[in-house]
């Protein structure tokens, strides 16, 4: 985490000065660096303002009976994000629950087309502890990875998610929830899109592949890995990654397996359809596995470190070269991530492809009751 500063930060739509410290040399190559809680709830129609916060007694903001706004409500995820890290001037935990609290109960203006709007506001490691000692046990900072640049942006007290349908939705939201934390530092923050969906719920990301494809769906699944007890609290990764020029410009043959995908449908190379199994054992006639020893497909296999799936996905921003993604993966054990991803750095033909220059683990409480 930074140190928390004893100055008024800058205001939203400006980053904080970068934190440098224990983190990896930047990848060569790259021409400008630029993959993304719930206590927020669903929105739709036109709102007058801002609202107050939900009065006491009255239902959980979040309790949709569909899932959790953000994370698994709407199934099929909104087309826009923004995602905003802020540093409080004030870092006391109760501080940082009534701010975050605050937001996540607050409905911001919006209109029609906007769809459904979702708020998600979750809080760092250590004041999650602080707040939920029983509830937060494994709240974690994440460590640092090969991929990430020596001035990765990290820290902050909470983060605040806004998806919806429409860019300026996603704008308009974020700007009046940062209003009402005008002395909050932005540490780092991404906005995203995703093209057309499939009624599955996958998208093509800027690489051309499809993402969403492996997910957990249902309710066991869900709570095999994703909600960390009946609260249904969870932890969200985020990740502002640039995939390099040298991947994007490689041919698509190439590309193919790194990934382990074809790029038009998205079958695994062991074959089959778009949302066909994988088949980690399937060989060619001379021996050869078909999905490459360092394919994503196969180093990212949650049967690799015995565990249940998190719930992943990507949205995708223009950098001036490559390609950027903003990763997000929803778990109930930040160990999990960090497990997979460093299977990912000790071979991986496309996160080697990657840098990383924004980071952070934050635990999403299911009711901000404590």
């Amino acid at each position: 985490m930074t140190t928390p500063s004893d100055e008024v930060g800058p205001t939203p739509g400006e980053e904080a000065p970068k934190t440098g410290g224990r983190r990896r040399e930047f990848l060569t190559g790259l021409g400008a660096a630029t993959v993304a809680g719930v206590g927020g709830w669903a929105l739709r129609g036109q709102l007058a303002g801002v609202t107050e916060p939900a009065e006491s007694g009255s239902p959980e903001p979040n309790a949709t009976g569909s899932g959790k706004p953000g994370i698994t409500h709407p199934a099929v995820p909104q087309r826009h994000i923004k995602v905003s890290v802020l540093e409080l001037a004030d870092p006391q935990p109760q501080a940082v629950h009534s701010a975050a609290r605050n937001l996540a109960e607050t409905v911001p203006s919006t209109t029609e087309d906007a769809g459904e709007v979702t708020i998600t506001v979750g809080v760092d490691p250590r004041t999650a502890r602080g707040l939920w000692p029983e509830r937060a046990t494994l709240a974690i900072e994440l460590p640092a990875f090969d991929g990430d640049t020596t001035d990765l942006r990290t820290g902050g007290h909470l983060v605040i998610q806004v998806c919806a349908e429409t860019a300026v939705a996603v704008s308009d939201a974020t700007a009046a929830l940062t209003a009402l934390v005008p002395d909050a530092t932005l540490v780092w923050e991404r906005t995203g899109y995703r093209d057309a969906p499939t009624p599955q719920g996958t998208t093509r990301t800027g690489l051309g592949f499809l993402d969403g494809i492996i997910a957990p769906r249902t309710e066991e699944e869900q709570t095999a890995g994703v909600w960390t007890g009946p609260e249904q609290d969870t932890f969200a990764v985020f990740r502002r990654m640039t995939v390099l020029s040298d991947f994007t410009t490689a041919p698509v043959d190439e590309q193919e397996r790194a990934i382990g995908r074809r790029r038009d449908t998205g079958a695994p190379l062991s074959g089959g359809e778009t949302m066909s199994e994988i088949d980690l054992f399937a060989k060619s006639p001379d021996g050869e596995p078909l999905i490459p020893a360092a394919a994503h497909a196969r180093r990212a296999h949650p049967a690799n470190i015995g565990r249940a799936l998190m719930l992943r996905r990507s949205y995708s921003f223009d950098p001036p070269e490559g390609a950027g993604v903003l990763f997000i993966a929803f778990v109930n054990d930040p160990q999990t991530f960090i497990a997979t991803h460093r299977r990912l750095d000790e071979q991986d033909d496309l996160i080697r492809h990657t840098i990383t220059d924004a980071s952070g683990c934050f635990f999403v409480p299911g009711s901000w009751e404590l």
